[in-house]
C-alpha cells in the first residue's frame, strides 16, 4: 500500500467516519465527561502535589487509564509516544540496550526515580538504569519533566527526569492476572508465535498494615539481534515485595525489594555478524522511606540501594558488578499557600568492578522554593551545591517563572520559562574501563534555557516550548583514540516542542506531538531532527475503545555520524475491551501493520508487522 495515499487520504476519511459515527451515538459514555474532571496533580517540579496550572514546567504525566492501552507491549513503546523523547532501541531486538534521550540528551542526562528513589548501575557506559528490568504492569503513573532539574534532584537530571510510582494496594484483597502473547519478529519472518509475557499480583490493604507480591516473566524468542538467520531468545523473570505500615495518620514506612534476571543471547560487535554469545544480569534493588507529615508540610527519608551483576558468555568472557547507594532527608514546608520549600541533604556511593574495584561518592545540599505572588504570577527558585569525591564542589541553580494571563471556567493561557544549570561527573566505566577509560576527564556541565506556552480551550489543549542547551565541556567517545574524552567545543542543543490534544466529538479523541531537534557540534546520532506521534482514540463505550497511533520519524544520522539513515513512518492499532460482569480486560495489538522496512540502528535488526493478544483479570 502507498503510505502517501494512506496518510493523505485513508486517515482523514477513516477519522472522518468515527467523527459521524461518533455523533450518530447518544451513549452516555463520553470522553467530554473525562476531560472536565477535576484539576490534574503533579509533583515532579515542587515536591508538592499542586495542581498543574500552579507548575511551571512542562509536565507530562501519564495516569492508569493510559498505561492501560500499552498493557503486552512496554515501557519504552509508551513513553515514545510524546514529544521530546526518543528511546532508542524500542524497534530493535528485546535484548537491545536502551538509550533513553530527552530534548537530545542521552542516558548520562536522564535520571530515573522509582517511587521517589533514583536507580542507576555504575558498571554501565553512561550510569543510567535499563528499563528492559521494569514491566509495564506493576506502574500506577509516570511523570515525565523534561529540561534541566539538577537543582531538585542531583545529578544526571540535565536534560529532565523520568519519575515511576508503583502500584499500592487497595483496601481488602486483591489479585490480577495478566496474560499476554503474540509475535515479535523482524519485517522479513512470517508470522510466528513466540512471544509470552505473564504476571500476577497480590495485594492486601489494611487500615495500618498494607503488603503487596508479584511476579512476572517475558519471553521471546523471534528475533535476531544483529541482521542475521540466527534467533537470539530473550527472557526475564521479575518477582518482588512490598509493604506499608501506617500506625498513625502522620506517619508511615514503605519498603519494597525487587529481584530481576534477564538471559539474552547477543551477537558479536567486532566484527559485526551472528555469534552464539550470552549474556545473563541480575537486579536486586531495596528501598525503605519513611514519612513523616505535620501540618503544613512533612519529613521524608529516602533510602536506596541497588546491585547489578552481569556475566558477559562470549569468545572473550568476563564480569561487571555495580553497586549504588543512595540516602537522602528532606524537608517540606509550606506558609499559607505563597511560599512552597523543600530543603534536604543527598548522598550517593557508586561502585563498580573496574581495575579490581573503583568508587566515587557525592554530598548534595539543596534548597527549592515556589513563590506564589498572585493567582497568575509564580516563580520557582532552586539551589544545589554538590560535593563528589573526585571533581570537588559545584553549585547548579534553577530560576522558573510561570505567569497565567488567562484564566476562566473554559479558558487559559500560562507562559513559562526557565534557566537551569547541571554538573555531571564521569561514569566509572569512562574513568576506568581498562580499554576506553580515561581518568583525566573532566565533569560535565549544562545550561539550559526553554519558554513555552500552555493553551485550554474547551475541550481544546496547545502546548508549546522551545529549548536550548549547552554542553561544555561535553563527555563523547573519541573514535580516532578509542577512549572517552571531553569535546574541544561545546556542544548546543536546541528545539522546539507542539503538542495538541483534545476531542472532535464526545467518542472520539487526538492527540498530536511532534519535536524539532538540532545541534551545533554535539551528538545527535539516531536521533531524528523531527519526529511526530498522532494518536486517534475512539471510544464505543465505556468499556470498548480503539486506538491509532502513526509514528513518523525524519533522517538521523547513523553510528559514524556522517551516513543518514532513512525517514520512516509507522502506523499501530489497538482494542480494548472491558467486560461488564466479569472483572475481565482484554486486548490486542497490531504494530507496524504496514510492515514498514526501516532501519533503527545499522545492521542490527528492526520489527515488523506483529500481532500481541493478551487478558487481565482482576478479583474481586
Amino acid at each position: 500500500m502507498n503510505l502517501n495515499l494512506l496518510v493523505r487520504y485513508i486517515l482523514p476519511f477513516f477519522a472522518i467516519s468515527l467523527g459521524l459515527a461518533a455523533q450518530q451515538q447518544k451513549d452516555s459514555d463520553s470522553l467530554k465527561t473525562k476531560t472536565t474532571a477535576l484539576e490534574e496533580v503533579v509533583i515532579s517540579d515542587s515536591r508538592f502535589p499542586l495542581k498543574r496550572s500552579q507548575s511551571g514546567k512542562p509536565i507530562i504525566k501519564i495516569k492508569a487509564d493510559e498505561i492501560s492501552k500499552f498493557q503486552g507491549l512496554g515501557l519504552s513503546e509508551l513513553v515514545r509516544q510524546y514529544a521530546g523523547i526518543e528511546i532508542i532501541g524500542s524497534q530493535s531486538y528485546a535484548g537491545q540496550n536502551k538509550t533513553v534521550s530527552l530534548r537530545g540528551g542521552r542516558n548520562r542526562q536522564v535520571l530515573i526515580l522509582i517511587d521517589e528513589v533514583r536507580v542507576s548501575d555504575p558498571s554501565r557506559i553512561d550510569n543510567d538504569f535499563n528499563l528492559n528490568f521494569l514491566s509495564l504492569d506493576q506502574i500506577e503513573s509516570i511523570e515525565i519533566m523534561k529540561g534541566a532539574s539538577s537543582t531538585l534532584y542531583g545529578s544526571s537530571a540535565a536534560t529532565g527526569v523520568i519519575q515511576i510510582q508503583t502500584k499500592k494496594p487497595e483496601t481488602g484483597f486483591q489479585a490480577s492476572l495478566q496474560s499476554s502473547f503474540g509475535s515479535d519478529q523482524d519485517q522479513e519472518s512470517s508470522f510466528n508465535l513466540n512471544l509470552f509475557k505473564n504476571s500476577l499480583d497480590l495485594s492486601y490493604g489494611g487500615n495500618k498494615l498494607s503488603a503487596k507480591s508479584y511476579a512476572f516473566s517475558h519471553q521471546s524468542n523471534g528475533m535476531s539481534a544483529v541482521v542475521g538467520p540466527e534467533l537470539d531468545p530473550f527472557s526475564h523473570f521479575n518477582l518482588g515485595a512490598s509493604l506499608r505500615y501506617q500506625p498513625t495518620a502522620s506517619f508511615d514506612i514503605q519498603t519494597a525489594y525487587d529481584h530481576s534476571s534477564i538471559n539474552s543471547d547477543y551477537d558479536n560487535s567486532f566484527p559485526l555478524e551472528d555469534a552464539n554469545f550470552k549474556l545473563n544480569t541480575t537486579l536486586d534493588r531495596i528501598s525503605f522511606n519513611p514519612n513523616y507529615n505535620f501540618k503544613n508540610g512533612g519529613a521524608s527519608l529516602r533510602f536506596g540501594y541497588q546491585k547489578v551483576s552481569r556475566d558477559f558468555q562470549s569468545d572473550y568472557p568476563f564480569q561487571t558488578e555495580g553497586e549504588n547507594t543512595q540516602i537522602e532527608l528532606n524537608n517540606r514546608y509550606a506558609f499559607d499557600s505563597k511560599l512552597y520549600t523543600v530543603f534536604g541533604v543527598l548522598h550517593q556511593e557508586q561502585k563498580a568492578d573496574y581495575e579490581g574495584g573503583q568508587k566515587l561518592s557525592q554530598t548534595d545540599f539543596f534548597g527549592n522554593l515556589v513563590a506564589v505572588f498572585s493567582d497568575r504570577f509564580r516563580v520557582n527558585l532552586g539551589g544545589r551545591l554538590n560535593t563528589n569525591s573526585g571533581y570537588g564542589n559545584h553549585f547548579t541553580y534553577s530560576i522558573n517563572p510561570s505567569i497565567q494571563l488567562i484564566d476562566k471556567d473554559k479558558q487559559s493561557l500560562k507562559l513559562l520559562t526557565s534557566l537551569s544549570s547541571a554538573f555531571i561527573a564521569p561514569s566509572l566505566y569512562q574513568l576506568y574501563d581498562p580499554y576506553s577509560g580515561n581518568e583525566n576527564l573532566e565533569p560535565e556541565e549544562n545550561t539550559s534555557f526553554e519558554v513555552g506556552f500552555e493553551l485550554s480551550q474547551s475541550n481544546w489543549n496547545l502546548n508549546s516550548t522551545y529549548f536550548y542547551r549547552n554542553e561544555n565541556p561535553s563527555l563523547i567517545y573519541d573514535l580516532s583514540s578509542y577512549r572517552y574524552e571531553n569535546a574541544k567545543k561545546d556542544a548546543t542543543y536546541s528545539g522546539l516542542e507542539l503538542q495538541l490534544s483534545g476531542t472532535l466529538t464526545d467518542k472520539f479523541r487526538i492527540d498530536q506531538q511532534a519535536t524539532f531537534t538540532a545541534t551545533q557540534d554535539g551528538d545527535l546520532r539516531y536521533l531524528p531532527k523531527f519526529s511526530s506521534q498522532t494518536a486517534v482514540t475512539y471510544v464505543l463505550n465505556a468499556n470498548r475503545q480503539f486506538s491509532l497511533r502513526f509514528q513518523a520519524v525524519g533522517e538521523r544520522f547513523g553510528l559514524d555520524n556522517e551516513t543518514v539513515l532513512d525517514a520512516y513512518e509507522l502506523l499501530h492499532l489497538s482494542y480494548q475491551n472491558k467486560l461488564k460482569n466479569i472483572p475481565l480486560t482484554f486486548f490486542i495489538h497490531a504494530t507496524n501493520i504496514l510492515n514498514a522496512k526501516y532501519v533503527e540502528i545499522e545492521q542490527y535488526t528492526t520489527r515488523g508487522r506483529n500481532l500481541i493478544a493478551g487478558l487481565n483479570y482482576r478479583f474481586p
